[in-house]
């Protein structure tokens, strides 16, 4: 099983949060987890190492004086995390996951300007693709309904959910469901100032949300923070079937066998060279696979009507 998680702790270096992040990743088995408003300008391994153990390596977007900042860390000896890019709301790079192939993981920290999480969504159009699952985790700070929302002046649907409904819409991306708290932050007020908020979410392109991994999404309680962290499950992979494919040497005497082999095979893979190759001939094979199912049938079907002629006959 595997696990990402997501939270806003508010200050790494408080000892209380510092504490319930070790809990909850030794609980929950995170190999990947994703912190935002770490309120830290400088980084290195002995304060990772600090905060969450030994065994860990990391990504970090400094903080602009004493607010936000990001920072991503990963197990070593799971998975390997290569930056693609990052700003002050996000930070966003390949997670290559031994057995489970490579995943585009986004931790987000959205501005509360709605001008400036204008830039989040610019910023993230750049590395949006369907070649791979992708999972864009994280506090957007932006409500999509009144549903969720509790307290405060009313929800309006405003300039700033027009713009993240929009990019969501755009750019075929799912919410995935979730189990837990429905809201994510509070203000920690009691009675009538009381305000509870969805700020966090997991959001996955087509190629995530279509995979056969089965996806959810756990909201855990609030402590150390006023934020829920949320996990982000990827449950035990679940084949489509058990069928084993082999090369049927038939597939060779067709000439359009080179076109399909020559498309699957120059599609872009990444990870190091004998995963690449691995996963390119994986791929070919399927494609002559399907190919060939689709080509075949017609035959089967031409051959069957030539058998009932003669049996006629």
């Amino acid at each position: 099983m595997s696990f990402i998680g997501f939270w806003n702790y508010i200050g790494a270096r408080k000892s209380k949060a510092s504490l319930y992040a070790r809990e909850f990743i030794r609980e929950n088995g995170l190999f990947f987890l994703g912190l935002v408003e770490t309120k830290i300008n400088v980084l290195d391994k002995k304060v990772v190492s600090t905060l969450v153990g030994e065994g860990w390596d990391y990504f970090h977007v400094p903080s602009e004086g004493l607010s936000v900042g990001i920072l991503v860390i990963w197990k070593q000896d799971m998975a390997k995390f290569s930056m693609l890019g990052a700003s002050s709301q996000f930070l966003i790079g390949d997670l290559n996951v031994i057995n489970k192939g490579t995943w585009i993981i986004a931790t987000i920290y959205g501005s509360k300007d709605i001008d400036r999480r204008r830039s989040l969504w610019e910023g993230l159009e750049h590395f949006m693709t369907d070649d791979f699952p992708m999972i864009i985790g994280g506090e957007f700070n932006c409500l999509l309904s009144k549903e969720e929302k509790e307290g405060g002046r009313n929800f309006v649907f405003g300039l700033g959910p027009r713009e993240m409904k929009s990019f969501i819409t755009c750019n075929n991306l799912h919410e995935v469901a979730c189990v837990g708290p429905k809201y994510t932050w509070c203000n920690n007020k009691r009675g009538v100032d009381r305000i509870l908020e969805k700020l966090e979410r997991c959001l996955v392109n087509a190629t995530a949300f279509n995979s056969s991994h089965r996806l959810l999404v756990k909201h855990l309680t609030r402590l150390a923070s006023d934020h829920c962290p949320i996990l982000f499950k990827l449950l035990n992979f679940i084949p489509p079937n058990k069928k084993v494919l082999k090369f049927e040497e038939v597939w060779s005497s067709i000439p359009a066998s080179i076109v399909v082999v020559y498309k699957s095979w120059n599609k872009n893979t990444k990870g190091d060279p004998s995963q690449a190759l691995n996963d390119k001939l994986k791929r070919t094979l399927r494609d002559l696979h399907f190919w060939s199912k689709a080509k075949f049938k017609a035959m089967n079907l031409h051959k069957e009507e030539l058998k009932s002629k003669v049996l006629r006959l």
